[in-house]
């Protein structure tokens, strides 16, 4: 899967790479005096090959993110367990200190390009990193540990729920109920379900049938049960486990929904001053992040190493921040940037109106809102990974990254959204809106000041869903030093 994947990846960059070289590819330049007046539409091949190239590249993200860390745990699946347990808290973590270093080279080395070389050369070395990191995989795949794949795990959960309404009629027998048959597969330790979502119960039963001439107790099971209209215990406690982190996956959706705003940082860095100090070298607007994605990734590799030691010797204790505190930190945090961007983006529109419309302002002043925000992120991605990691059957390991990019998308969406709603309510009757691309005329302190409130409603609602949802941990607890793995998974307060 990776390396199919890889390869769509690299389809995807090359032809956004050709969109730039080839000229038929290319719609013309709109050099006009007045923008966007009388420029000429892409063609429709032109379009085309652009969606590919978007539609290529988003199906190999779909595929590499949410496979290549449960690819990695294969490597060590081998392990011993203390062994393991450690490898895999720094495989957590390190995994987002590359994720950050990838991203640091792509706002900085990449939008270098962009800006002095223009795009044809940006993405061509886009294009040619990509196709390099392809090969480098076929070159080492003979050295990887290949777990044969088994069937697909999507599929297995709709089945339950399709099997539930269709067994619907079912009675569920009373909690250890003698007579009662489940269907499991041989050698599967899943015989019997659990109590939790007694309801999808009717997915695993085994439908019996009343000998002819026998008692009303004498049955045996139904030749007409097949695979098709039964589940086996283990797909409907892995349909349970999934159903049951979805209350905290929900309730960190809208915190990676703040995360998207700070997008709009890169408006406001084009408008301020991008000199560092006195010198003549300016940071690139499209640059500013780099402070989010540096706190994100310095924070991600010292936590486990050198945070949580230093926290330890404070605190008196060996278990210093649960998986859920760390969640309900990230949302915080989220929440704080929010208010920090909103005081800034205030400051700075006082100033371009003292200024004619010239802010004065450095753009280092956007540092602290994207540093908070890096932290939020750090805190908030590895805490979820772990945790999904540890209430999570150990073959759904490719089900929690999709579950957490699946929150992005979904984050996406509603911060798409939200913005279209802020824009019809605020620019009634002919006045800008919030979010205008004049940021002068637009309201952009008001709109992070509106997310600071949902964000602020959205960390009430994790807290609660944190003590009403106990989720049982099915592996061993990737927290250091928690003594007891199912108070790690439910308690909140610590």
């Amino acid at each position: 899967m990776v390396t199919l994947t890889l390869f769509s990846c690299t389809i995807g960059t090359t032809l956004l790479c050709l969109t730039s070289v080839i000229p038929r590819l290319t719609p013309p330049d709109c050099t006009l005096p007045i923008p966007n007046q009388g420029c000429s539409s892409p063609t429709p091949v032109q379009l085309l090959v652009l969606c590919a190239s978007l539609g290529f590249m988003a199906l190999g993200a779909s595929g590499v993110r949410p496979c290549c860390l449960a690819f990695a745990e294969d490597q060590i699946a081998h392990w011993d367990t203390a062994k393991k347990d450690q490898a895999l808290r720094g495989l957590f973590s390190w995994y987002y200190v590359s994720v950050g270093f990838s991203q640091i080279v792509a706002v900085t080395v990449l939008v270098y390009f962009q800006d002095k070389m223009g795009w044809k050369v940006g993405f061509a070395v886009s294009a040619a990193i990509m196709a390099s990191v392809t090969l480098l995989n076929l070159a080492a795949s003979p050295f990887y540990v290949k777990v044969k794949p088994q069937k697909s795990m999507w599929a297995g959960l709709l089945k339950v729920l399709v099997v539930t309404i269709k067994n619907r009629d079912l009675v569920l027998p009373q909690a250890n109920q003698q007579g009662v048959r489940f269907h499991s597969l041989p050698g599967s330790t899943h015989l019997v379900p659990s109590e939790k979502m007694r309801f999808l119960n009717k997915a695993c039963m085994v439908r019996t049938r009343t000998r002819p001439g026998s008692s009303s107790n004498d049955e045996e099971p139904d030749d007409n049960t097949s695979s098709q209209s039964t589940c086996t215990v283990e797909q409907v406690e892995n349909l349970k486990s999934a159903l049951s982190v979805m209350p905290m996956w929900s309730a960190m959706v809208f915190g990676v929904l703040l995360q998207t705003a700070s997008s709009f940082g890169v408006l406001q860095a084009a408008s301020m001053n991008l000199r560092i100090g006195t010198t003549r070298f300016e940071i690139p607007a499209g640059s500013i992040s780099i402070f989010e994605i540096m706190t994100y990734m310095v924070w991600s590799g010292c936590y486990d190493s050198y945070i949580v030691p230093v926290l330890r010797r404070i605190t008196g204790q060996q278990r210093v921040l649960t998986l859920k505190q760390r969640m309900g930190i990230a949302v915080f945090l989220a929440v704080a940037s929010m208010a920090v961007a909103s005081v800034v983006e205030a400051r700075r529109r006082e100033a371009a109106a003292a200024r004619n419309g010239s802010a004065p302002m450095s753009a280092l002043w956007l540092a602290p809102q994207y540093v908070i925000m890096g932290l939020s992120g750090a805190f908030g991605a590895i805490a979820q990974i772990e945790f999904y990691y540890a209430v999570l059957p150990k073959s759904m390991g490719s089900f929690v990254l999709a579950l957490l990019f699946l929150g992005g998308g979904v984050a996406s969406i509603l911060a798409t959204i939200v913005v279209k709603l802020v824009n019809v309510v605020t620019g009634r009757g002919g006045r800008a809106p919030w979010i205008s691309d004049d940021l002068n005329r637009g309201r952009y302190d008001c709109y992070y000041r509106l997310l600071a409130v949902l964000g602020a409603i959205d960390l009430v609602y994790l807290v609660l869903c944190a003590y009403v949802f106990h989720e049982t941990a099915q592996n061993t607890s990737l927290e250091a030093g928690a003594s007891n793995e199912a108070d790690e998974m439910a308690e909140f307060g610590g």
